[in-house]
């Protein structure tokens, strides 16, 4: 608790105890007294790990034992407390390279808190879209490093801005979500072949001449972005989900021209391998999903580098290279953290020609 907390924040004792009291209880199924909870903490101060004036806080080396316990007993500890913890590690580190993809426009922010029925392992997720409500509603923005990171701070460690910019009608977020059927994610090998459908995506963008970004998910699939310049039009976002639609016909034709069923028989069954139809989810169960439904007014996707909420794995640029050696857990946020390096140059904030696209799909 005290190590999730900004630099010299003072906590009270009366906090403390109300905390770590429910937790012990829930865990542990018995009370636990005021005296207990205070001469832990006592030797938490006489160990230097802990500081007291006028309330605790936490002082240089706890982070290093709050790691230490999360990779030991992690499954024991308040969950929302660990990813908070987390993430203030994380996005100190990384924020700055998220920040491009938040500047200028309204986000949403999840809040995880500890579970009203398991404060443990569940937890109560928040979802914020405004900084206040009154006088008037003012979207929630973060355009600097510091503001992140009071949001941190309060328990925000999930970051999703919308697909257009503040004021705008204009969608210069293209983004083509490849999300797994039903019945397709249970089944080995569907992570594999979803990667090919990312890369050939991805790669019809870049022989277009324009700038695309892959992106890990964060759960069990990927996204390609393209950033737009803006465009006139009547009505951009309907525009552009008859761009994704259109796209996705023609993925599916290069598709066709790979052979997949004879690299997955077991998954590609005949028929197309992808669809648009966002509807019905039954009957689209064996097939992945290019998902357009973000290009609307107040559509949102996860930013890069953002931490996703439920399955606490960073949401991350990758480059195609790296596509076929890639797994889910390689996305841990603190194994992010030691190989940053590799990902920061793919999260590429380029604007792209959006008539180069309409052109492609046959719209101009």
């Amino acid at each position: 608790m005290l190590a999730i907390k900004e630099e010299g924040k003072r906590v009270p004792f009366e906090h403390i105890f109300e905390k770590v009291s429910r937790d012990v209880e829930f865990l542990e199924g018995r009370k636990v007294g005021e005296e207990e909870v205070r001469a832990v903490l006592d030797e938490m101060v006489k160990s230097g790990l802990v500081g007291f004036d006028g309330g605790y806080y936490a002082r240089e080396g706890i982070d290093e034992m709050v790691e230490g316990i999360i990779g030991l007993r992690g499954k024991e500890l308040n969950l929302s407390y660990s990813l908070v913890w987390i993430a203030k590690r994380y996005y100190s580190a990384l924020s700055k390279h998220m920040l491009p993809f938040l500047k200028g426009r309204a986000i949403t922010g999840i809040k995880v808190f500890s579970g009203k029925k398991d404060p443990i392992s569940g937890l109560n997720e928040i979802y914020v879209r405004y900084r206040k409500y009154k006088p008037k509603p003012v979207y929630l923005t973060v355009n600097d490093e510091g503001e992140l990171m009071d949001l941190v701070f309060d328990h925000c460690i999930d970051f999703i801005p919308y697909v257009h910019r503040l004021g705008s009608r204009w969608p210069d977020y293209f983004v083509l979500d490849l999300d797994m059927g039903s019945e397709l994610k249970r089944r080995p090998g569907s992570f594999e072949l979803v990667k090919v459908v990312a890369k050939e995506a991805y790669d019809m963008l870049a022989e277009l001449g324009l700038y695309p970004m892959l992106k890990f998910s964060g759960s069990r699939g990927f996204q390609v972005w393209a950033i737009l310049e803006e465009l006139e039009a009547e009505d951009g976002f309907g525009l552009m989900r008859e761009v994704a639609v259109r796209f996705r016909a023609l993925l599916e034709k290069r598709l066709k021209s790979l052979e997949l069923k004879e690299k997955f028989p077991e998954l590609v069954k005949g028929g197309e391998i992808t669809t648009s139809t966002v509807a019905h989810k039954e009957a689209r169960a064996w097939k992945i999903l290019v998902d357009w439904s973000s290009m609307k007014p107040m559509g949102d996707v996860r930013a890069p580098f953002s931490i996703h909420h439920k399955t606490a794995l960073v949401s991350l640029p990758l480059s195609t290279d790296m596509l076929e050696g890639f797994r889910p857990e390689d996305a841990d946020p603190l194994k992010v953290l030691d190989n940053a390096s590799d990902y920061v140059k793919h999260a590429r904030f380029v604007k792209s020609d959006p008539r180069k696209l309409l052109s492609f799909v046959g719209l101009l």
